[in-house]
Protein backbone atom coordinates (compact mmCIF):
# COMPACT_ATOMS: atom_id res chain seq x y z
CA UNK A 1 0.00 0.00 0.00
CA UNK A 2 3.09 2.38 0.77
CA UNK A 3 4.47 1.76 -2.45
CA UNK A 4 0.90 2.69 -4.36
CA UNK A 5 0.28 5.86 -2.30
CA UNK A 6 3.83 6.92 -3.00
CA UNK A 7 3.50 6.78 -6.32
CA UNK A 8 0.27 8.37 -6.87
CA UNK A 9 0.51 11.60 -8.07
CA UNK A 10 -0.71 14.90 -6.39
CA UNK A 11 -2.17 16.22 -9.43
CA UNK A 12 -4.04 12.69 -10.54
CA UNK A 13 -5.99 12.60 -7.03
CA UNK A 14 -6.47 16.58 -7.64
CA UNK A 15 -8.34 15.38 -10.91
CA UNK A 16 -10.04 12.45 -9.35
CA UNK A 17 -11.63 14.43 -7.02
CA UNK A 18 -13.08 17.24 -9.65
CA UNK A 19 -14.34 14.50 -11.36
CA UNK A 20 -16.43 13.12 -8.51
CA UNK A 21 -17.58 16.13 -7.44
CA UNK A 22 -18.91 17.33 -10.95
CA UNK A 23 -20.08 13.68 -12.09
CA UNK A 24 -18.52 14.07 -15.22
CA UNK A 25 -15.38 13.87 -16.92
CA UNK A 26 -16.54 16.64 -19.52
CA UNK A 27 -17.09 19.18 -16.88
CA UNK A 28 -14.40 18.31 -15.18
CA UNK A 29 -12.11 18.93 -18.10
CA UNK A 30 -14.13 22.29 -18.97
CA UNK A 31 -13.73 23.17 -15.52
CA UNK A 32 -9.90 22.49 -15.02
CA UNK A 33 -9.11 23.87 -18.62
CA UNK A 34 -7.43 20.57 -19.73
CA UNK A 35 -8.36 17.81 -22.72
CA UNK A 36 -10.52 15.66 -21.89
CA UNK A 37 -8.39 12.55 -22.84
CA UNK A 38 -5.35 13.61 -20.78
CA UNK A 39 -7.88 13.69 -17.73
CA UNK A 40 -8.70 9.86 -18.78
CA UNK A 41 -5.33 8.78 -18.33
CA UNK A 42 -5.02 10.09 -15.25
CA UNK A 43 -7.86 8.40 -13.98
CA UNK A 44 -6.88 5.33 -15.72
CA UNK A 45 -3.39 5.49 -14.45
CA UNK A 46 -4.99 5.50 -10.84
CA UNK A 47 -7.47 2.62 -11.31
CA UNK A 48 -4.18 0.96 -12.55
CA UNK A 49 -2.26 1.37 -9.39
CA UNK A 50 -5.17 0.92 -7.32
CA UNK A 51 -6.07 -2.74 -9.51
CA UNK A 52 -9.95 -1.42 -9.16
CA UNK A 53 -12.35 0.74 -11.02
CA UNK A 54 -12.89 3.73 -9.93
CA UNK A 55 -16.33 5.40 -12.03
CA UNK A 56 -18.96 3.67 -13.63
CA UNK A 57 -20.85 5.46 -16.50
CA UNK A 58 -23.96 6.73 -15.60
CA UNK A 59 -26.92 8.43 -17.80
CA UNK A 60 -25.28 11.64 -18.13
CA UNK A 61 -21.92 11.38 -16.93
CA UNK A 62 -20.07 8.87 -14.09
CA UNK A 63 -20.79 7.78 -10.70
CA UNK A 64 -17.91 6.13 -8.13
CA UNK A 65 -18.00 2.70 -7.56
CA UNK A 66 -17.29 1.48 -4.04
CA UNK A 67 -13.15 2.09 -4.52
CA UNK A 68 -13.97 5.30 -5.93
CA UNK A 69 -16.46 6.02 -2.48
CA UNK A 70 -13.42 4.59 -0.29
CA UNK A 71 -10.33 6.72 -2.16
CA UNK A 72 -12.90 9.98 -2.26
CA UNK A 73 -12.47 10.00 1.12
CA UNK A 74 -8.79 9.45 1.79
CA UNK A 75 -7.78 11.91 -1.71
CA UNK A 76 -9.73 15.02 0.22
CA UNK A 77 -7.70 14.56 2.86
CA UNK A 78 -4.23 14.26 1.65
CA UNK A 79 -5.57 17.36 -0.65
CA UNK A 80 -6.47 19.40 2.68
CA UNK A 81 -3.52 18.20 4.50
CA UNK A 82 -1.58 19.69 2.06
CA UNK A 83 -2.94 22.94 1.09
CA UNK A 84 -3.29 23.53 5.08
CA UNK A 85 0.85 22.89 4.98
CA UNK A 86 1.16 25.50 2.06
CA UNK A 87 -0.71 27.81 3.43
CA UNK A 88 1.81 27.53 6.77
CA UNK A 89 5.36 27.57 4.62
CA UNK A 90 3.60 30.63 3.14
CA UNK A 91 2.56 31.98 6.43
CA UNK A 92 5.80 31.27 8.08
CA UNK A 93 7.79 32.91 4.81
CA UNK A 94 5.90 35.92 5.67
CA UNK A 95 6.26 35.83 9.17
CA UNK A 96 9.45 33.96 9.67
CA UNK A 97 10.57 33.12 13.68
CA UNK A 98 13.09 30.70 15.22
CA UNK A 99 17.04 31.75 16.54
CA UNK A 100 19.53 33.44 14.49
CA UNK A 101 23.63 33.77 15.51
CA UNK A 102 24.96 36.68 14.04
CA UNK A 103 28.44 37.05 14.25
CA UNK A 104 30.27 40.95 13.87
CA UNK A 105 33.36 42.44 14.17
CA UNK A 106 34.02 44.89 16.99
CA UNK A 107 34.42 48.10 14.92
CA UNK A 108 31.41 47.47 13.32
CA UNK A 109 29.33 46.73 16.24
CA UNK A 110 28.73 49.91 17.63
CA UNK A 111 27.88 50.99 14.43
CA UNK A 112 25.62 48.77 12.85
CA UNK A 113 23.98 46.41 16.23
CA UNK A 114 21.65 48.72 16.78
CA UNK A 115 19.72 49.94 14.68
CA UNK A 116 19.66 45.86 13.25
CA UNK A 117 17.95 45.04 16.59
CA UNK A 118 15.37 48.09 16.25
CA UNK A 119 14.09 46.96 12.53
CA UNK A 120 14.66 43.67 13.51
CA UNK A 121 12.57 43.97 16.28
CA UNK A 122 9.78 45.87 14.25
CA UNK A 123 9.92 43.94 10.54
CA UNK A 124 10.41 40.10 12.41
CA UNK A 125 9.56 40.03 16.09
CA UNK A 126 9.15 36.23 16.07
CA UNK A 127 12.85 36.14 15.03
CA UNK A 128 15.10 35.33 17.93
CA UNK A 129 18.32 37.22 17.30
CA UNK A 130 21.48 36.95 19.55
CA UNK A 131 25.06 38.62 18.52
CA UNK A 132 28.28 37.85 19.05
CA UNK A 133 31.82 39.81 18.62
CA UNK A 134 34.91 38.48 17.08
CA UNK A 135 37.90 39.54 14.74
CA UNK A 136 37.16 37.96 11.28
CA UNK A 137 39.32 35.03 11.41
CA UNK A 138 37.51 33.51 13.98
CA UNK A 139 34.43 34.21 12.70
CA UNK A 140 35.39 32.02 9.35
CA UNK A 141 35.72 29.41 11.64
CA UNK A 142 32.48 29.98 13.45
CA UNK A 143 30.88 29.53 10.24
CA UNK A 144 33.01 26.66 9.06
CA UNK A 145 32.06 24.78 12.78
CA UNK A 146 27.96 25.85 12.64
CA UNK A 147 28.64 28.28 15.54
CA UNK A 148 27.10 31.47 13.86
CA UNK A 149 24.53 31.50 11.09
CA UNK A 150 26.31 34.65 9.58
CA UNK A 151 28.74 36.90 10.00
CA UNK A 152 29.33 40.39 8.98
CA UNK A 153 33.01 40.62 8.92
CA UNK A 154 35.56 42.23 6.27
CA UNK A 155 36.23 40.17 3.16
CA UNK A 156 40.30 39.32 3.90
CA UNK A 157 40.29 35.78 2.51
CA UNK A 158 38.12 33.23 0.63
CA UNK A 159 37.14 30.04 1.68
CA UNK A 160 35.27 27.73 -0.64
CA UNK A 161 33.53 26.18 2.63
CA UNK A 162 32.10 29.97 3.17
CA UNK A 163 29.44 31.78 0.85
CA UNK A 164 30.53 35.38 0.74
CA UNK A 165 28.12 38.03 -0.07
CA UNK A 166 29.77 41.92 -1.02
CA UNK A 167 27.82 44.60 0.51
CA UNK A 168 30.22 47.62 0.93
CA UNK A 169 33.29 48.96 0.62
CA UNK A 170 35.00 50.94 3.42
CA UNK A 171 38.49 53.27 3.91
CA UNK A 172 40.93 52.62 6.50
CA UNK A 173 41.94 55.82 7.99
CA UNK A 174 45.16 56.85 9.72
CA UNK A 175 43.45 58.62 13.16
CA UNK A 176 45.08 60.87 15.40
CA UNK A 177 44.24 63.65 17.93
CA UNK A 178 43.11 66.99 16.29
CA UNK A 179 46.49 68.89 14.82
CA UNK A 180 48.80 66.19 15.16
CA UNK A 181 49.79 66.47 11.60
CA UNK A 182 48.21 68.37 8.06
CA UNK A 183 45.16 67.14 6.85
CA UNK A 184 47.17 65.91 3.60
CA UNK A 185 47.03 62.20 3.08
CA UNK A 186 49.52 60.08 4.71
CA UNK A 187 52.73 59.07 2.40
CA UNK A 188 54.06 55.50 2.49
CA UNK A 189 57.02 56.97 4.09
CA UNK A 190 55.20 58.94 6.83
CA UNK A 191 53.12 55.45 7.83
CA UNK A 192 56.76 53.93 7.92
CA UNK A 193 57.61 56.21 10.35
CA UNK A 194 54.46 56.25 12.27
CA UNK A 195 54.07 54.59 15.70
CA UNK A 196 50.68 52.80 15.52
CA UNK A 197 48.97 51.40 18.66
CA UNK A 198 46.68 48.33 16.91
CA UNK A 199 45.04 45.11 17.52
CA UNK A 200 46.71 41.78 16.36
CA UNK A 201 43.66 41.17 14.23
CA UNK A 202 43.58 44.79 12.90
CA UNK A 203 46.95 44.21 12.41
CA UNK A 204 46.83 41.32 10.25
CA UNK A 205 43.84 42.35 8.22
CA UNK A 206 45.94 45.42 7.06
CA UNK A 207 48.88 43.72 6.26
CA UNK A 208 46.97 41.98 3.92
CA UNK A 209 45.67 45.10 2.70
CA UNK A 210 48.89 47.27 2.69
CA UNK A 211 50.83 44.07 0.63
CA UNK A 212 52.86 44.93 -1.65
CA UNK A 213 52.40 48.94 -1.23
CA UNK A 214 56.12 49.35 0.45
CA UNK A 215 54.36 49.82 4.03
CA UNK A 216 55.95 48.09 7.19
CA UNK A 217 53.56 49.18 9.81
CA UNK A 218 55.48 50.12 13.07
CA UNK A 219 53.35 48.94 15.92
CA UNK A 220 54.71 50.33 19.12
CA UNK A 221 51.93 49.40 20.94
CA UNK A 222 49.79 46.33 20.84
CA UNK A 223 46.16 46.23 22.31
CA UNK A 224 42.90 43.93 21.50
CA UNK A 225 40.18 46.69 22.79
CA UNK A 226 38.82 48.86 19.97
CA UNK A 227 37.42 51.18 22.54
CA UNK A 228 40.59 51.72 24.77
CA UNK A 229 42.61 52.62 21.20
CA UNK A 230 40.08 54.99 20.44
CA UNK A 231 40.03 56.75 23.90
CA UNK A 232 44.12 56.56 23.28
CA UNK A 233 43.79 58.04 20.23
CA UNK A 234 41.68 60.83 21.19
CA UNK A 235 44.12 61.59 24.37
CA UNK A 236 47.09 61.86 22.41
CA UNK A 237 48.97 58.61 23.39
CA UNK A 238 49.26 57.48 19.92
CA UNK A 239 47.72 57.32 16.38
CA UNK A 240 45.95 54.04 14.85
CA UNK A 241 44.54 52.61 11.43
CA UNK A 242 41.21 52.04 12.13
CA UNK A 243 37.90 51.69 9.66
CA UNK A 244 36.35 54.85 9.20
CA UNK A 245 32.59 53.99 10.32
CA UNK A 246 34.21 53.30 14.00
CA UNK A 247 35.31 56.55 14.21
CA UNK A 248 32.92 59.03 12.28
CA UNK A 249 31.34 60.24 15.77
CA UNK A 250 34.50 61.44 16.92
CA UNK A 251 35.62 62.70 14.14
CA UNK A 252 32.39 64.53 13.60
CA UNK A 253 33.13 66.35 17.56
CA UNK A 254 36.62 67.38 16.77
CA UNK A 255 37.64 64.72 19.10
CA UNK A 256 39.90 62.99 16.39
CA UNK A 257 40.93 63.00 12.88
CA UNK A 258 40.69 60.76 10.23
CA UNK A 259 43.84 60.60 7.09
CA UNK A 260 43.76 59.01 3.90
CA UNK A 261 46.35 56.84 3.45
CA UNK A 262 48.29 56.80 0.44
CA UNK A 263 46.57 59.39 -2.34
CA UNK A 264 44.47 56.54 -3.60
CA UNK A 265 43.04 55.40 -0.15
CA UNK A 266 43.10 51.99 1.37
CA UNK A 267 39.78 49.88 1.48
CA UNK A 268 38.39 46.95 2.76
CA UNK A 269 35.30 45.14 1.14
CA UNK A 270 32.58 44.72 4.43
CA UNK A 271 30.85 41.22 3.31
CA UNK A 272 28.29 39.12 5.16
CA UNK A 273 29.18 35.21 5.26
CA UNK A 274 27.47 31.90 5.68
CA UNK A 275 28.23 28.03 5.10
CA UNK A 276 28.05 27.28 1.74
CA UNK A 277 27.06 23.89 3.15
CA UNK A 278 23.84 24.94 5.01
CA UNK A 279 20.41 25.83 3.23
CA UNK A 280 19.34 28.95 4.11
CA UNK A 281 16.07 29.19 6.62
CA UNK A 282 13.40 32.15 6.20
CA UNK A 283 14.85 33.06 9.32
CA UNK A 284 18.35 33.37 8.58
CA UNK A 285 17.11 34.98 4.87
CA UNK A 286 15.28 37.78 6.61
CA UNK A 287 18.11 38.73 9.35
CA UNK A 288 20.64 38.81 5.97
CA UNK A 289 18.14 41.07 4.34
CA UNK A 290 17.77 43.46 7.63
CA UNK A 291 22.04 43.18 8.01
CA UNK A 292 22.07 44.29 4.01
CA UNK A 293 19.60 47.01 4.12
CA UNK A 294 21.15 48.76 7.21
CA UNK A 295 24.63 48.53 5.75
CA UNK A 296 22.97 50.22 2.68
CA UNK A 297 21.95 53.30 4.64
CA UNK A 298 25.24 53.65 6.59
CA UNK A 299 27.38 53.66 2.88
CA UNK A 300 24.52 56.37 1.93
CA UNK A 301 25.07 58.69 4.84
CA UNK A 302 29.31 58.89 4.26
CA UNK A 303 30.14 57.07 7.35
CA UNK A 304 32.51 54.20 5.40
CA UNK A 305 34.81 57.14 4.11
CA UNK A 306 35.95 60.19 5.43
CA UNK A 307 35.61 63.92 3.31
CA UNK A 308 38.81 64.24 1.92
CA UNK A 309 40.06 68.05 1.88
CA UNK A 310 41.72 69.38 -0.94
CA UNK A 311 45.20 68.47 -1.52
CA UNK A 312 47.24 70.84 0.04
CA UNK A 313 51.55 71.72 -0.91
CA UNK A 314 52.18 71.22 2.92
CA UNK A 315 54.38 68.50 3.37
CA UNK A 316 53.53 65.73 5.22
CA UNK A 317 55.78 65.09 8.88
CA UNK A 318 56.07 61.82 10.59
CA UNK A 319 53.77 61.76 13.77
CA UNK A 320 56.80 61.11 15.83
CA UNK A 321 58.48 64.29 13.98
CA UNK A 322 55.38 66.73 15.23
CA UNK A 323 54.81 65.56 18.22
CA UNK A 324 57.41 63.02 19.47
CA UNK A 325 56.19 63.57 23.49
CA UNK A 326 52.68 62.05 21.96
CA UNK A 327 54.44 58.06 22.11
CA UNK A 328 55.61 56.68 25.41
CA UNK A 329 58.77 54.54 25.21
CA UNK A 330 60.33 52.54 28.20
CA UNK A 331 63.72 53.50 29.05
CA UNK A 332 66.73 51.12 28.14
CA UNK A 333 64.50 49.67 25.62
CA UNK A 334 66.16 46.57 23.57
CA UNK A 335 65.98 48.40 19.93
CA UNK A 336 63.60 45.97 17.60
CA UNK A 337 63.96 47.19 13.66
CA UNK A 338 64.73 50.56 14.50
CA UNK A 339 61.92 51.39 17.41
CA UNK A 340 61.42 51.21 21.34
CA UNK A 341 59.67 48.18 22.99
CA UNK A 342 56.21 47.65 22.61
CA UNK A 343 53.91 47.90 25.13
CA UNK A 344 51.12 44.81 25.31
CA UNK A 345 48.18 45.32 26.70
CA UNK A 346 46.01 43.21 27.64
CA UNK A 347 42.56 43.03 25.74
CA UNK A 348 39.10 42.87 27.25
CA UNK A 349 37.03 40.20 25.96
CA UNK A 350 35.08 40.86 23.29
CA UNK A 351 31.27 40.77 24.54
CA UNK A 352 28.40 38.45 23.68
CA UNK A 353 24.86 40.51 23.24
CA UNK A 354 21.27 38.63 22.56
CA UNK A 355 18.02 39.70 22.02
CA UNK A 356 14.89 38.00 21.15
CA UNK A 357 12.77 40.37 18.92
CA UNK A 358 8.74 38.93 20.39
CA UNK A 359 6.00 41.29 20.34
CA UNK A 360 5.75 43.60 23.42
CA UNK A 361 2.70 43.24 25.63
CA UNK A 362 3.55 45.98 27.40
CA UNK A 363 5.86 49.18 27.67
CA UNK A 364 8.44 47.33 29.27
CA UNK A 365 11.29 47.76 27.50
CA UNK A 366 13.16 44.59 25.73
CA UNK A 367 16.01 43.90 27.95
CA UNK A 368 19.89 42.90 25.98
CA UNK A 369 21.63 40.60 27.98
CA UNK A 370 25.28 40.77 27.91
CA UNK A 371 28.03 37.50 28.32
CA UNK A 372 31.13 36.84 28.03
CA UNK A 373 32.78 35.51 24.38
CA UNK A 374 36.12 34.13 24.40
CA UNK A 375 36.02 33.49 20.45
CA UNK A 376 39.20 35.83 19.57
CA UNK A 377 40.77 38.88 19.48
CA UNK A 378 39.18 42.20 17.72
CA UNK A 379 39.36 43.25 14.60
Amino acid sequence: MGEIAAAMELRSLFYFVRIAELGSITRAAAHLQIAQPALTRHVQRLEDELDAALFTRANRGVRLTEAGEKLLDSAQRILRDVERAGDEIRAHKAHPSGKIILGVTPPLCPVVVPELFARMREHYPLIELKVIHAGTSRLEEFIVAGLVDLALMAMISRSRLIALTRLAEEEMVLVTRPGARPLSFVTVEELNHTPLILGDGMRTSLEVLLAGRGIALRVDTELDDHETIRLMVQQGVGASILPHSSVYRECARGLAQAHRITESGVFRILALGAAESRAPSAARQAVAEVVTDVLGDIEATGKLRPQIPEPTNAVPMPLATVEPALFSRSRGASKRGGGARRQILSPHPPREVSHKSAPQTDKTPAVLSAGQDRSGRNQ
